[in-house]
This record gives structure tokens, sequence and C-alpha cells, in this order.
């Protein structure tokens, strides 16, 4: 399949966290991190460094290399459920000195990018349940399941870790289709499941966020949060746009808003926000059509899914739209591309 084309694919980015406990891991299982780096531009001890940057293209190759070195197909689950708030350096410590989960989650929110996070998450309240989501930032079906696995699996531990609490959530989807492992899921999460579906999120009960937390100081919380301020990564306010553009046109993929209302809900001009999106080196026509291409990938891999439904979903009335579309973004159609999917081992 054609490349990912999104310059910031390839961008020396990403704080390499989930890639430094992976590797932990399989030095925990005897195996040599080093061969498992070995051609991909780092090595184990600059990971160790606090200012090292992985780009997600290293980031991905690294978690296939070690899905096949380890055999483990639910390795995310693995990775995550060893995670404490220590895992998540100041930001757990930020969140282990908040006054309630609440207060905590929305400092893992605020601070994700911190984390180590190589997906995009909100918080949505709705009714008397939580919803957290979860966007893969590029198509990857392998990888992005292994690091959905990585941050539900995650995120649950340190919950329970913070509040002292067994706490299950109310349930848990996801877009990858049942995985080989799924009763591991079962295991872990003790909740409904839904697999091959709309979203990647994890629900649970509003009442959650008003757990106080027994580890709290709030002086700790601003002397951490003044520090994570102070370490602006470079570009810090341009990536944020563009990231803000993405989940705005999430919302609505199938109908997302123009460019003179996104410049309106930003308070910017038309005019200034084209410039910023242009200084990253897109352009809005470029992340629409990308975030299309990655749901239509993600869509086609679910093997129930008609060619009109994926067609819909991703802002097209009509099929013929949809598949010149389709194979000007990746170089084949549809149907070529859900067979190239299925194939995937």
């Amino acid at each position: 399949m054609k490349p990912i084309i999104d310059p910031r694919y390839s961008e020396a980015s990403a704080p390499p966290q989930i890639s430094r406990f992976l590797l932990q891991y399989a030095v925990a299982c005897g195996h040599d991190p080093a061969l498992l780096c070995r051609g991909l531009g780092f090595a184990p001890e600059d990971l160790q460094r606090p200012d090292y940057r992985l780009s997600f293209r290293q980031s991905y190759q690294l978690v296939r290399r070690a899905r096949q070195l380890l055999g483990d197909s639910g390795l995310g689950l693995t990775v995550g459920s060893r995670q404490t708030p220590v895992s998540w350096g100041l930001v757990g410590l930020a969140m282990l000195a908040s006054p309630d989960l609440g207060t905590a989650l929305q400092l893992a929110l605020r601070y994700q990018w911190h984390i180590g996070s190589l997906l995009d998450y909100r918080m949505e309240l709705a009714g008397n349940q939580v919803l957290i989501h979860a966007t893969p930032r590029f198509f990857d079906q392998e990888v992005a399941a292994f690091y959905l696995e990585e941050a539900f699996s995650s995120s649950l531990a340190i919950v329970r870790f913070l509040t002292g609490q067994d706490l299950v959530a109310s349930r848990i989807e996801v877009q990858h289709p049942s995985p080989p492992h799924a009763q591991r899921y079962a295991e872990l999460f003790r909740c409904p499941l839904r697999f091959a579906g709309e979203h990647n999120l994890m629900q649970f009960p509003a009442s959650w966020l008003e757990l106080p937390l027994p580890t709290r100081d709030d002086y700790v919380v601003a002397e951490t949060c003044l520090l994570l301020d102070g370490t602006i990564r470079q570009d810090q306010g341009l990536s944020d746009l563009v990231e803000t553009i993405e989940r705005e046109v999430r919302k609505n993929l199938g109908a997302p808003p123009s460019l003179s209302q996104l410049a309106s809900q930003l308070n910017l001009s038309e005019r200034t926000l084209r410039r910023r999106i242009g200084e990253a080196g897109l352009s809005y026509h470029g992340i629409v059509d990308e975030l299309r291409r990655t749901r239509a990938l993600q869509l086609l891999g679910q093997h129930d899914n008609r060619l009109i439904d994926v067609a819909c979903a991703t802002g097209f009335s009509d099929v013929r739209n949809f598949r010149r579309a389709f194979k000007r973004w990746t170089g084949v159609t549809p149907r070529t591309a859900k067979q190239r999917i299925a194939a995937q081992p």
C-alpha cells in the first residue's frame, strides 16, 4: 500500500516511554534489547535520556519486532497492565498528588504528550457515564491494536492504583476485530466488551471522578504542573493546532466543518488558520483526506462492512466518488485494500 505521507510520521517527536516499557519487558523475558533496536536508528540506552525522542515510524517498527520475537499477540495488554503512576513520570506524580480521580484524569489528558502517548485522547461526559475516546494517529492495524490495548490496560491499572480500589469499567469498545487473545480482555477488564465497534473507548461511571485520593498534596500538584508547563517542545503550539483541527474533523468526518467555520471556532481568521496549517507542511484538505483515508482503512479491516457503509462514514454519498478518492489516497481500489488487509497475519 501507499506509504503514510503525513510528515509527522517520520519526525523524531514522540517521547519513548512505551518503547522503554516494551524493551524492559523483553529483557525480563530474557531477550537482548540491542537486537530489537538494531537498524532502527537508536539504541536501548538512548531511551534512558529524558530529552530523547523517537519518530512514530521507529516506535511502530519496534512494536512489530517485539510482537514477532515474544510471540505474544496480546503484548499491549501485558505491557500496559504492569504500569503504575511512576511509569508516567512527572504526570504520574501530579496524578498521585491530586485531590480526586477526576482531577488526576484531567491532568493526564492535559499532559498526554508528556506521558508518551501515541494516541489522541478526549474525555466526554454522557449522563452519569464518562467516555474516554482514543484515536490512533496513523493507520497500521496491528500496531494500532497494540497501542489501544496498552492504553486501556495501563489506564485501568493506574486508576486502580490511585484509588486503591478494584474498579471495573462499564464497557470497552474497540474498532479492531476480536483477537486470538480475546479471553485475556475478559480476564483483565471484567466488563462488557465490543470488538469491531464504531469507536475506541472506555466507559465508566461518572461517580469515579469524585473518588478521593489518599496521596493528595496540592503543593506537589502545583509544582509538578509548573515543571510540565515549562517543558515546551519545539513547535508545541503548531502541533497542538493541528491536533485540535483533527479532533474537530473527527467529530463529524462525514461532513467536516469548512475552514471558515473551523477558524471561527478557534477565534482565528480563515487566512491566519490557512497560513498556520501551511507552516506545518499541511493543508486543510490534506488533513481531512488523511483522516478519511485512515478511517476508511480501519473500516475496510472489519470484514462485515459494506463498501457503501464505508463511503458514507467517510463523507461520500456516492460509492464511485469514494472509489476514486480511495485510489488517489492509496494507489489501489478499496476491494484490493480489503483483500490485503485480510491477508495480513
